[in-house]
């Protein structure tokens, strides 16, 4: 075997040759023992010596880097195929290589959930679905989506929106069932069998039973008109023409009512698009594209790996996934698909009828969100380019780092640090800190401690994304100044530097109106522009308004301070909230929690009477005649004051 290879070490040679030819995954591992690839094969010592043949048919652009960085390979047998598959899934979670399919961008899936916990149950919306009995509905792409789903239904299928604790705790109706959005059935008597009727109506409209629905509600309310039930009956009426509003934007696509999933797939060289397409008892309910960078997996090997991570963690299975292209594991994946769902789900690459149109719809789909997604990078680009002229940068700013602090009178003092990745805010990369050196209002030492403690520790050499192109200040000339020194003091040359200063009022001369006396009194004033400072330039560069590189740098500038505000309200609130349960003797942290968990929340602690606080868990009867005694002599307290 040796000699119908490359030149290989000893080591390599070995474990190809002692690889069993049994199912399974290999995990390939660099010189520093990290895992960078980890893959399945029905044949374990075959799929490894497809690597290292004397002409390897893969050219992905990782097997050419393998000889450079391979220091070991592990491999781990599998009783069949279907246990490879999961196997692999796993140990990708688990070690995240870099050479494998990763999709991150889940954030956006949202699902409305109806339980059967609570006898009046209530829509929730959550992230993730669990095998708890509960209906699930969706998933719902955008919360602005989700948002238009519960404002129809919240005013007109009159459910309860109130917290659990709420409804425990409720003494009088609250304003929902005032303006007619609710029974309120946590104070008045309310037939559960009504109850239950609307949120059967209100399930029907979430599975996008939409035809149903409506013969429904028409039935009811002629028979609450012919009962002369005439505002039960205009009920129904506006329920009939909320769901006709909703249905009428939405398109038929399928005869049947099918749950289906069609992937799309567009790529142009290692740049790729996936496009998922929904489609609900035959109405297409959702899009989405996944783009991918330096992918040179084939197309097959792409779709498993999308697979396995796009419908783990609880994402709904449809009865049919639809994919572009055949995958040899298609079974396998039907399998394992059907398990996750409790049914039965299949793998489908169809050839021709409506299915197949579905999926060339899809594609068409994946070209379109590659193409915008490549226009709004070459826009960034081009952002960046016009960027690096006008402020006379050595090289493109494609990380671009901005800064802000954020105090009151010194107290609670933080620091932000937003980063901008090709001219995209790159959230995952955001920082903040506590200032621990002052106590007092000085934004200059403050924002000297921020950026030694960002740049001390940092190596250019050993992590390429250690050091920005630019690094911005929010501020003028003597901001500017200190994050010049701070960079000279750490030896560190290599990092350009601007502060973007935000636009004045000026006095009726043109001039920076620098005391309140001499700015216009009108309310048509007149504002310097927004200037950028750089050093050694005495002059500052002035951007022209509302072009994309002076949004870009105002982007950064607002979404630091934005950050570093958020941050210092949130350490403000820690130390200043105090809780009026402290004062009672005998609530310690513990009892004080239980309290706030069983009622929800403070105020429903201070309106509950003493027979309700002996309800909690932890407290007696005498604790709960203590607590009650005491909030209602704070209460007599405040009234009295004021």
């Amino acid at each position: 075997m040796q000699g119908d290879m490359r030149t290989l070490p000893d080591w390599l040679v070995e474990r190809l040759e002692t690889a069993p030819r049994k199912p399974g995954c290999y995990l390939m591992k660099d010189r520093l023992d990290e895992v960078v690839y980890v893959g399945k094969a029905k044949d374990l010592r075959a799929r490894l010596g497809q690597y290292f043949a004397p002409v390897p048919g893969d050219t992905r652009f990782f097997v050419g880097l393998l000889d450079q960085v391979l220091g070991s390979i592990d491999v781990i047998v599998a009783s069949n195929v279907k246990e490879a598959l999961l196997l692999e899934n796993e140990l990708i979670k688990r070690h995240q290589p870099r050479f494998n399919v990763k999709l991150k961008d889940d954030k956006n899936f949202l699902t409305i959930r109806i339980g059967d916990e609570h006898p009046w149950p209530r829509l929730e919306v959550v992230r993730r679905r669990k095998k708890d009995g509960a209906d699930y509905f969706g998933p719902y792409h955008s919360a602005t989506s989700i948002r238009n789903t519960l404002r129809v239904i919240n005013r007109h299928f009159q459910l309860r929106t109130c917290r659990d604790s709420d409804f425990r705790n409720r003494t009088r109706p609250c304003l929902e069932h005032q303006i007619g959005r609710c029974p309120a059935p946590c104070v008045l008597d309310v037939a559960p069998e009504s109850y239950r009727e609307s949120l059967a109506d209100v399930k029907l409209f979430l599975a996008g039973r939409g035809e149903r629905l409506l013969r429904r509600l028409n039935d009811k309310m002629l028979a609450a008109s012919e009962a002369l039930e005439f505002e039960l009956a205009a009920r129904y009426r506006d329920q009939v023409h909320a769901i006709e509003r909703s249905l009428a934007p939405q398109s038929v696509l399928l005869g049947d009512e099918a749950d289906i999933d069609a992937l799309g797939l567009y790529r142009e060289g290692a740049e790729l698009v996936v496009q998922t397409l929904h489609v609900r008892s035959g109405v297409i309910v959702g899009s989405r594209g996944y783009r991918m960078t330096r992918t040179e997996l084939p197309d097959d090997e792409v779709l498993d790996g999308f697979l396995s991570a796009f419908y783990d963690g609880g994402r709904p299975v449809p009865d049919l996934v639809l994919t572009p292209v055949a995958l040899a594991e298609a079974e396998t994946w039907g399998e394992l698909l059907s398990e996750a769902r409790g049914k039965r789900c299949e793998l489908r690459h169809p050839q021709r009828g409506d299915k197949r149109r579905l999926l060339e719809m899809a594609n068409e789909n994946a070209k379109t969100t590659f193409d915008e997604k490549k226009k709004s990078r070459d826009d960034a680009l081009e952002t960046l380019t016009r960027i690096q002229a006008k402020l006379g940068l050595r090289e493109l700013p494609r990380r671009i780092e901005c800064y802000d602090i954020s105090n009151i009178q010194g107290t609670n003092p933080v620091g932000s640090m937003v980063v901008a990745t090709d001219g995209v805010m790159d959230k995952k990369a955001y920082r903040r800190f506590k200032v621990r050196g002052l106590d007092t209002p000085n934004d200059f030492a403050m924002m000297l401690e921020v950026l030694s403690r960002r740049f001390r520790n940092a190596s250019a050499e050993e992590d390429g994304d250690a050091y920005p192109e630019l690094l911005l200040i929010d501020g003028g000339k003597g901001q500017l100044a200190v994050a010049v020194a701070v960079l000279k003091t750490l030896g560190i040359e290599d990092i350009e530097i601007a502060s973007l200063a935000k636009s004045r009022v000026l006095d009726e001369e043109g001039h920076v109106a620098r005391d309140a006396r001499d700015r216009p009194s009108s309310d048509d004033v007149d504002r310097s522009p927004e200037r950028v400072f750089r050093p050694g330039r005495k002059n500052p560069v002035v951007l022209k308004a509302n072009s994309n590189e002076l949004f870009l740098l105002q982007r950064l500038r607002d979404e630091a301070h934005r950050f570093a505000i958020t941050f210092h309200k949130s350490l403000r609130a820690k130390r200043t909230l105090t809780s009026e349960l402290d004062t009672i003797p005998g609530i310690g942290p513990s009892r004080r929690r239980e309290l706030l968990k069983h009622f929800g929340s403070l105020k429903a602690v201070r309106e509950a009477d003493a027979e309700a606080l002996a309800g909690c868990p932890g407290v007696s009867r005498a604790m709960a005649e203590r607590i009650f005694a005491t909030l209602r002599a704070g209460r007599g307290s405040v009234t009295q004051k004021v």
